[in-house]
């Protein structure tokens, strides 16, 4: 590749991660601009969440040896956060509200976000066990949240258990699949791993994007709703940090840094998509307020981890 080439993307890409929220701000702006695109929203967010997950597996070695030094750490985690937690969470809020308790399940069962490895690289943490809980959670999530919340919701849900599955496979599971054999080409693995930060976050605006403007009525009718669910999710969100970093107390201080940002930096893009395709249009609302307050609730974090390092 040519060197202005090559100096074209490198810029694109660190532009990409040090202006993600005017990114973010300007896929808000083009949300509400855009025409709604129908029928081919569904679909066109689908692909291109494949697509940013296909781009982050380069980056990530799925080899068994993430899993030996800490086994414990990483399979007692993921039950308490990625099972007991949810589940909890849904039946203390369920008797008040089954909406927020659909919507907080949602957004507590979805795996880590391939950004948490990166996170807990940038504050020292234990990027090894950041890796191997977003392998673990992002390869059970097609059977955890269809079945875990088809058990909960059994009397609220009605959606095809099965039809989800599938749709999650393809989403999370089917993108790793179809990069092992491109892996082995030098070049486009070596491209894909210095550039997944522009592709993850060009993609997420897209997405955010199109859920913005298949929405955009409902945003710009029932405003009132837009705070409740800004609260909710920022509570939520500041609860799972605190949860990543506190759970295990005897920890080392690297591993909670792990911990943490497994925890609360998860996969919400893919929130957006699953309850897209398959839950009530509010439900969608609550996840396109979910993205904006994943990205300001960092602000914080970030300041607190400073301070603690």
């Amino acid at each position: 590749m040519p060197c202005a080439f090559k100096f074209i993307f490198a810029a694109m890409n660190e532009f990409a991660k040090k202006y993600f929220n005017l990114i973010l701000f300007l896929a808000t702006i083009a949300g509400f601009c855009l025409p709604q695109p129908g029928a081919l929203s569904g679909p066109f967010i689908l692909a291109v969440l494949c697509f940013i997950i296909f781009a982050s597996s380069f980056k990530v070695d799925f080899s068994p040896a993430f899993f030996q030094s800490q086994t414990r750490t990483v399979i007692g985690f993921y039950v308490l956060r990625f099972l007991v937690l949810p589940a909890a969470l849904f039946w203390l809020i369920q008797p008040f509200s089954p909406f927020y308790a659909t919507g907080v399940f949602l957004l507590c069962v979805l795996p880590a976000g391939v950004t948490s490895p990166a996170f807990t690289n940038v504050f020292k943490g234990d990027v090894t066990l950041a890796l191997a809980l977003l392998i673990l959670s992002s390869m059970l999530t097609p059977l955890v949240l269809p079945y875990l919340g088809g058990w909960l919701m059994a009397e609220t849900l009605q959606v095809d258990l099965f039809r989800l599955f599938t749709t999650l496979f393809i989403t999370v599971i089917f993108p790793y699949l179809a990069h092992l054999p491109v892996r082995r080409y030098r070049k486009v693995s070596h491209w894909m791993q210095h550039h997944d930060s522009f592709i993850s976050i060009v993609g997420i605006a897209v997405i955010f994007t199109l859920a913005i403007a298949e929405y955009r009525s409902v945003l710009l009718t029932q405003t009132g709703q837009i705070l409740p669910y800004f609260l909710v999710s920022f509570a939520v969100f500041l609860f799972l940090y605190l949860f990543g970093w506190w759970v295990l107390p005897s920890t080392s201080r690297s591993n909670k840094v792990a911990l943490l940002f497994s925890s609360g930096a998860n996969n919400v893009a893919l929130g957006i998509v699953v309850s897209f395709l398959y839950f009530p249009i509010q439900t969608g609302v609550f996840f396109v307020v979910c993205e904006v307050v994943w990205v300001l609730v960092l602000i914080p974090v970030r300041r607190w981890m400073v301070k603690v390092a």
